[in-house]
């Protein structure tokens, strides 16, 4: 991808994470090796974490706490790989949209007020960045932390791994041990890094969107705003009606990004919403009913507060793009086009708003596999559905041991 026309820290972070999990368009024959082998090293730690899961559910199956830890691993594995093929399925499509981007709205060309909006969507976007990447470890956290903790007091024949491996190998011993683990963490931290890589560009894009429609809204406003005085009504009519052609054409060009968006994303929310509920509340029967040892319900703690955090970035700058979409009406409706003359220009210029408060009461937005919008109402939605599947869950032990 070409970033010289414009670039900030948060689209290179993006541009890096997404290169460095194979989900890119290369432009020569050396990116598109580099490409294979980063899709090599996600594809081994995704295989292996299944592996690893799979064959521990099956050596513990009467352990009913454990093996939830397990199944909840490889759910998130599954969605993992599900999303990444998706979104590699759509790299043209991606790629498209970043130059789209780069070509309409990552340049230079605004005005002291515009240029301050972009810049506050610019810090909105590294912000986002920069929390992502300190959240991610401390989600993953708990799996380093949790066989650290075991390990303390016991002998070195009788450590443990993140990770059992059912295999006749010494990998208690030394260097053994040190090998496997540090092999193990960084599984996790990969697949970790793959389980994120899809929402941070699009999180990126949710935020420079919402900036390009505050420009707009701020365009609509101040066109009115030339000295009067020094033309007749009928100049200062046309005057408007040819900057309003210009915000109709911005309109159209965001309308046309969110499209883009729609296109790339859409499969990829659906898995991500689908899975989500599920996954936090067997983060929450762990943790609040099950009988798990405090270093194991440490790891829940980790992974059901980066989910949260998660879903809630994800949703609110869906939400933003929503919102300030329809903002536009209110935006252009208290415009000065009441005083302006009736004759041609004036008539389209109403006949213009009219149609542009029309589109912009449908709000831009991104679906999940087009069943529904992404928004603040989906966040409260699927902490609604996680409480339901947590009851479902508690009520079912319950019902069990009272039998």
């Amino acid at each position: 991808m070409d970033t010289t026309s414009y670039t900030d820290f948060s689209i290179a972070s993006a541009i890096y994470i997404t290169k460095y999990t194979g989900i890119w368009l290369p432009r020569n024959v050396t990116e598109e090796r580099q490409r294979k082998i980063s899709m090599s090293y996600i594809a081994v730690a995704l295989l292996y974490g299944i592996y690893v899961n799979v064959v521990d559910i099956y050596h513990t199956w009467n352990d009913a706490t454990h093996c939830m830890f397990l199944i909840l691993n490889t759910i998130c594995i599954f969605m993992t790989i599900i999303k990444m093929l998706i979104l590699n399925s759509n790299r043209a499509e991606l790629a498209d949209a970043f130059f789209y981007a780069q070509r309409h709205f990552w340049h230079d060309n605004y005005n002291s007020e515009e240029r301050l909006i972009f810049s506050i969507s610019v810090k909105y976007c590294t912000r986002f960045v920069l929390f992502a990447f300190a959240v991610q470890p401390v989600t993953l956290a708990g799996y380093v932390i949790t066989p650290l903790i075991e390990n303390l007091g016991r002998n070195k024949s009788d450590r443990v791994l993140p990770f059992k491996m059912w295999v006749d190998w010494p990998l208690s011993e030394t260097p053994y041990y040190e090998l496997m683990f540090t092999f193990e963490v960084i599984c996790v931290f990969l697949i970790g890094i793959a389980y994120v890589c899809p929402e941070v560009f699009l999180c990126v894009f949710n935020l420079h969107v919402m900036g390009q429609f505050r420009i707009l809204q701020y365009r609509m406003l101040n066109f009115w705003n030339v000295e009067g005085k020094e033309m007749d009504a009928f100049i200062y009519t046309d005057h408007c009606y040819a900057a309003l052609k210009k915000c109709v054409q911005h309109h159209q060009l965001l309308i046309e990004f969110c499209v883009k968006l729609e296109q790339v994303y859409t499969m990829s929310i659906f898995v991500h919403m689908a899975f989500l509920s599920l996954l936090m509340g067997l983060d929450c029967y762990e943790i609040l009913v099950a009988d798990t040892n405090p270093s194991m319900r440490l790891i829940f703690i980790f992974h059901v507060t980066g989910s949260l955090i998660h879903l809630f970035i994800f949703t609110y700058t869906c939400h933003f793009i929503m919102e300030e979409s329809t903002n536009v009406t209110r935006t252009i409706y208290s415009g000065s086009w009441s005083t302006l003359p009736m004759y041609k220009a004036g008539r389209s210029l109403r006949s213009d708003i009219r149609f542009i408060m029309i589109r912009s009461l449908k709000p831009c937005c991104l679906t999940a596999g087009g069943f529904f919008p992404v928004s603040l109402e989906t966040f409260t939605s699927l902490l609604s559905s996680t409480f339901s599947y947590f009851t479902l869950m508690r009520e079912s032990l319950t019902r069990t041991e009272g039998e």
